[in-house]
């Protein structure tokens, strides 16, 4: 709770309870921040806001109404001033931790997470990322990859309260452009790579590039950017146009860096690689599958190095790396074929999934794809998958990915229409879909079941529908089958 006077430069004085930027949510002595959407604009609910007990009216645009007893606020920019009150608000609790942002096309969840991970043997560590925030047993839900200030405040705050000493933020393009963090301190920025996803929101790749320099922006000046050097495209946009105060440190696997992986070799179940770090050289290998999470191990290691750990502590630290849920998973199956399952949600992660199957099935072996198709609104993108299946798949069963309003089997057959040189059929319930690949693999192949990863649940237009997991149906599908895992040759 805060009084009014430390939030604005009013004489008011009078209690805060909360802050918010949705109406339905609005209670008694709050302040309610008129944040013009991409969809609506707040300002149309102001007297909604007054009649569930806001007290403080944040608005850009004159309002039609206003009302007694009620403190209207009139700003230039309603974001600006919404991330400048949250910060005063929860007490600035950004700068009682140790702050990571990871921004990136893909690879922020795997390279947060296994930050969190890898740091929590050392200090207590959250994140937030991905449909959640976590720390300890806490678990918060969220809409949002990167979420809204106030939540997004909020929930520092709380980790502060529960000793929290560090947290790792996943920072997506769509955040930094609606200004989510802009009010957040940052310790350490890492960049993992970037792809022509998101040009719907962005326009170009110019526009999709500066956002995403946005975050090396807000890092302090004693403080961290940690760049992937082999992303060369980004780092000239970077060297031409970002104005960085903080130091800069560098990995990669093909061009010259701080931290480098040479000589990466793939396995089904692993990968090793040539560590080289201050001119020292360690063979390692991490539970981490694919050629793309070289990278990621990489990014994590960098951090521990701006974190200035000794060079014997950070490859050490390796051990500590773990697979991440739903994101090239690998399950247990205990039979003689094997199945992935992979978040997968853009175009360039399918070429990476499919060219990781290529380079560690044997002869003969088959991949078997489980596909799920994109809505009627992403034809591009539908279009896209579709070539590169035909490249390297040797079976696809093409499914929902979620209950979209679109006929999904108008959207399968219309993409299996694209599928000329694999077999492929189409399996709309998922579940089903997930059987029948467990029920027709042979010895050495690959399972590969993409498009949602972690997820437990199916997105509506009603709001999120309960679904077990990718994982858990599979690991079903192979009990209820083989009993549990098939030991004997198929």
């Amino acid at each position: 709770m805060k009084r009014v006077n430390e939030l604005f430069d009013v004489k008011e004085d009078f209690k805060i309870i909360s802050l918010h930027s949705d109406s339905r949510y609005v209670g008694k002595d709050s302040v309610f921040f008129c944040i013009e959407g991409l969809t609506t604009d707040g300002h149309r609910y102001a007297d909604d806001a007054v009649f569930q007990g806001a007290k403080v009216i944040v608005h850009s645009k004159p309002l039609k109404r206003k009302y007694p007893g009620v403190l209207y606020i009139q700003v230039k920019d309603v974001l600006d001033e919404l991330n400048r009150v949250a910060n005063i608000f929860y007490d600035y609790p950004s700068y009682k931790m140790t702050v990571i942002g990871i921004t990136g096309t893909s690879g922020k969840t795997v390279v947060a997470l296994t930050i969190r991970d890898v740091l929590n043997h050392y200090l207590k560590m959250g994140y937030i990322g991905t449909n959640d925030a976590q720390y300890g047993s806490t678990v918060i839900q969220s809409s949002y990859t990167t979420p809204e200030t106030i939540f997004l405040h909020r929930t520092l705050n709380e980790m502060v309260k529960s000793a929290v000493k560090g947290v790792t933020i996943e920072v997506s393009s769509h955040g930094l452009a609606l200004k989510r963090v802009d009010s957040i301190d940052f310790d350490i920025a890492v960049f993992t790579n970037i792809h022509e996803e998101h040009l719907d929101f962005h326009g170009t790749m110019e526009n999709l590039m500066r956002a995403k320099m946005k975050l090396f922006e807000l890092v302090n000046e004693k403080g961290f950017v940690i760049l992937n050097a082999d992303e060369v495209r980004f780092n000239h946009f970077l060297a031409q146009n970002a104005k960085i105060k903080a130091h800069r440190l560098t990995y990669g696997i093909d061009h010259k860096a701080d931290i480098m992986a040479k000589n990466v070799h793939v396995f089904i179940d692993h990968t090793e690689f040539d560590l080289f770090i201050k001119d020292e050289v360690y063979h390692v290998n991490v539970p981490l599958l694919g050629r793309f999470n070289v990278s990621n191990t990489l990014a994590t290691l960098t951090v521990l190095m701006a974190l200035e750990m000794p060079i014997e502590q950070i490859v050490s630290a390796i051990d500590y790396i773990s697979p991440v849920d739903g994101r090239m998973e690998l399950l247990e199956t205990h039979t003689p074929f094997h199945v992935i399952v992979d978040f997968c949600q853009y175009v360039h992660a399918y070429g990476q999934v499919f060219r990781f199957a290529k380079s560690v099935i044997k002869p003969n072996s088959r991949i078997i794809a489980i596909i799920g198709v994109p809505s009627k609104k992403e034809i591009n993108k539908r279009n896209r998958i579709a070539k590169i299946a035909n490249k390297y798949c040797d079976q696809v069963i093409l499914t929902q990915e979620d209950d979209r309003d679109d006929n999904m089997l108008d959207s399968c057959e219309a993409m299996q229409d694209l599928l000329k040189e694999t077999v492929s059929v189409i399996v709309t319930d998922r579940r089903v879909a997930i059987y029948q690949a467990i029920e027709m693999a042979c010895n050495e192949d690959l399972i590969l079941i993409l498009g949602k990863g972690h997820e437990q649940f199916m997105k509506s237009s009603v709001g999120n529908q309960p679904y077990p997991g990718d994982k858990y149906i599979a690991l079903k599908a192979v009990e209820e089958i083989f009993g549990g895992g098939k030991e004997d040759e198929i």
